[in-house]
């Protein structure tokens, strides 16, 4: 049978305005169906990622932190808040991966965090002093590296004029103003707080050693004139009362002079 090309060519437009004509719902039909997520899936998807991605992120990239004591005044306040830089130093990651990770320099004059030697879950934030090899001796509150004096124009004294007073000066004075001369370990540091008279450091604990440290602390976010440390343990309404004196002072106490403040 011969076909005539002309009424081959009218049926399948026919045929292709048949399909066009067809209703939506019909159409849907012959397309395959992609079963969608139920609200209550999409969210817990979002929420396991998100805290994924902060747990990564405060683990090894940045986290914000403070420092609850006077041991670093004026550099840093008590109710200073501040992103610390994590990335790159090794204790925030496992030994068999420090090998393949590139370390962070760390010099002298540095403000670095680091665990502290009594308690690891417990992280200190203190001025690099001593570098590794170095011979280190404290006299009279003034600290010499190998033998010349360390010029530390961010040191702080309460009580500056203790040895100007003559006799009668107390035995934990005398311990805390003169130490040395001690030479620092390989891959160790001498740490120091700024406030040199308010300071538990490496004086009376000995040095850090360079698997110990955690981050170096970038800038300040947020300054609220809190109260000064309280060691005790306290109770949950003293929690509640401390979060709702923050509300209702956030304006009145926030150091907004010190938003943003590079911390060196």
């Amino acid at each position: 049978m011969v076909l005539d090309p002309n009424n081959e060519q009218a049926a399948n437009n026919a045929s292709s305005e048949n399909i066009l004509e067809l209703p939506a719902e019909a159409q849907a039909v012959n397309q395959p169906q992609v079963p969608r997520k139920s609200a209550a899936r999409e969210w817990l998807e979002s929420l396991v990622f998100s805290l994924i991605f902060v747990f990564f992120f405060t683990n090894f990239i940045a986290q914000a932190t403070q420092v609850p004591t006077e041991s670093m005044l004026p550099t840093i306040l008590v109710g200073d808040h501040f992103f610390l830089d994590k990335f790159a130093f090794p204790a925030n990651y496992p030994e068999f991966m420090n090998k393949v990770l590139p370390t962070r320099e760390i010099r002298r004059g540095d403000i670095v965090a680091f665990k502290s030697p009594g308690d690891p879950k417990v992280p200190f934030i203190k001025r690099v002093i001593g570098l590794p090899g170095e011979t280190i001796e404290i006299r009279d509150k003034t600290v010499y590296i190998d033998g010349k004096e360390l010029e530390e124009p961010y040191k702080h004294f309460v009580d500056p004029n203790v040895y100007e007073r003559g006799s009668g000066i107390p035995n934990d004075y005398i311990a805390r103003d003169n130490f040395g001369p001690k030479v620092i370990p390989p891959n160790a540091y001498f740490m120091m707080g700024d406030n040199r008279d308010n300071s538990n450091d490496s004086r009376f604990w000995g040095v850090v050693n360079a698997r110990m440290v955690i981050g170096k602390p970038l800038f300040i976010y947020w300054s609220y004139d809190a109260p000064r440390y309280d060691p005790r343990s306290k109770s949950v309404v003293e929690h509640a009362r401390e979060y709702l004196s923050v509300a209702l002072n956030f304006f009145s106490k926030t150091r907004w002079s010190r938003t943003g403040k590079i911390l060196r």
